[in-house]
């Protein structure tokens, strides 16, 4: 009726999950109750929450929506690490492409790293992970004072809404010419996320403090 396996079935019953009753043959045999529960198992088995998530949800030890929310988070975050090993990766096909050495040492200048660049790389893995407070705690008091943490969060989700799904992070790079302002370009399902930074250069060195968002098309 279900797909699933009487492995499966055995196993969720060692945990706890669903309850069966045994007839003279030793048959496991379950009641409409316990059949709908296993279906909503297998719902939130298909979302990718682990057994002992299940656990706590049932218990009533993890709230459903913020079980799901974490889980889009942990993905994401697989998804942020993922797309800079293939913007390294690509990085060095272009070098071997042209003529190039990848275990040649670079310098800074030419990886076109500055003091800032970490700071931006922190401040997008916050944004596509959706923590606009830690994001927002890395903006200037001038920026803060400009765009409130209420507002900042309002005009991300009117931008983010027409983009679909998040894909990767097509690359970030410094301004030719300033070396405190940087783009970064994230590719999303229908469009792509173009962010600017402007980085302070001299008082309160280290935080954002300008912050522009647009699309481009990929």
């Amino acid at each position: 009726m279900l797909g699933i396996s009487s492995r499966s079935l055995r196993f969720y019953e060692e945990k706890g999950l669903v309850e069966s009753t045994k007839e003279f043959s030793n048959r496991r045999k379950y009641s409409d109750s316990q059949l709908e529960l296993i279906k909503k198992i297998l719902v939130l088995r298909s979302l990718g929450l682990s057994v002992a998530k299940i656990q706590a949800i049932q218990k009533g030890d993890s709230d459903l929506k913020n079980a799901i929310v974490e889980r889009k988070a942990e993905i994401i975050a697989r998804m942020v690490a993922k797309s800079k090993e293939i913007r390294l990766l690509d990085e060095a096909l272009h070098v071997l492409t042209d003529g190039g050495d990848i275990f040649v040492e670079k310098t800074d200048s030419e990886n076109n790293l500055s003091p800032y660049h970490e700071i931006v790389d922190a401040a997008v893995d916050e944004f596509i992970k959706g923590d606009y407070e830690k994001l927002f705690s890395m903006f200037s008091e001038m920026l803060r004072d400009y765009t409130p943490l209420s507002a900042l969060k309002r005009i991300i989700s009117d931008v983010l809404a027409p983009l679909g799904n998040f894909a990767a992070i097509e690359k970030t790079v410094a301004d030719s010419e300033l070396k405190n302002v940087f783009y970064c370009y994230l590719r999303y399902e229908k469009l792509g996320l173009l962010i600017k930074f402007v980085l302070c250069r001299e008082k309160a060195q280290g935080k954002i403090h300008g912050f522009w968002l647009s699309y481009y098309e990929v």
